[in-house]
């Protein structure tokens, strides 16, 4: 009847998708806060919707749906995302929009090599494009000044194209993502 594999596996996917453009709505309201937690928000479903896709039995097809999902999923949210808040907060130079080109680049680079990567099952090469939304949130919860935020994209788009293995995040690992992103969540409120 539809395009697509829908079952539960994606859900959490959809969801972060759908914070994004709840938090898309604020940056554009210039609430770049309540932006900022639903980018986290967005972080962490993206951090266990491979938790629950692994507790549902797929086919191949379905898994396969289910990583080009996740990745064009992630660059609207942690790629595309993070620059439209900075727009938004009047990072607007020419200079601005070549690092907004780097990182986007280097993010849709790395999203890509993972789809390819067949060495992925235990580790990443490179930092997750997810991390952006934990690391962007707390610098910009500490200072909303344009050359830090500048800085921290550059290293960030370094960082998802160098090659480095990261580990997979066990259960815990995950957990302690979950209560850190609260944490910043329960911290940005505090500046409303």
């Amino acid at each position: 009847m539809f395009v697509g594999y829908y079952n539960k596996s994606i859900i959490l996917t959809f969801i972060g998708l759908f914070c994004t453009i709840l938090g898309l709505k604020f940056s554009f309201d210039n609430n770049y806060v309540m932006a900022l937690v639903f980018l986290l928000l967005s972080g962490l479903c993206d951090t266990f919707d491979g938790t629950v896709a692994s507790l549902v039995k797929r086919n191949k097809e379905e898994k396969l749906y289910g990583i080009q999902l996740d990745s064009l999923v992630d660059i609207i949210c942690f790629g595309l995302f993070p620059i439209i808040i900075c727009f938004n907060l009047g990072y607007n130079s020419f200079y601005n929009i070549i690092v907004y080109f780097i990182f986007l680049f280097c993010g849709v680079s790395r999203l890509a090599y993972f789809n390819v990567d067949k060495d992925n099952q235990k580790y990443f090469r490179g930092l997750p494009i997810t991390m952006s939304s934990f690391i962007l949130s707390l610098v910009m919860l500490i200072t909303i000044k344009e050359i830090f935020v500048m800085i921290s994209l550059l290293i960030l788009s370094f960082l998802f194209i160098f090659n480095f293995k990261i580990p997979k995040s066990s259960l815990s690992i995950k957990i302690l993502y979950l209560i850190i992103g609260l944490l910043i969540i329960g911290l940005l409120f505090t500046k409303m």
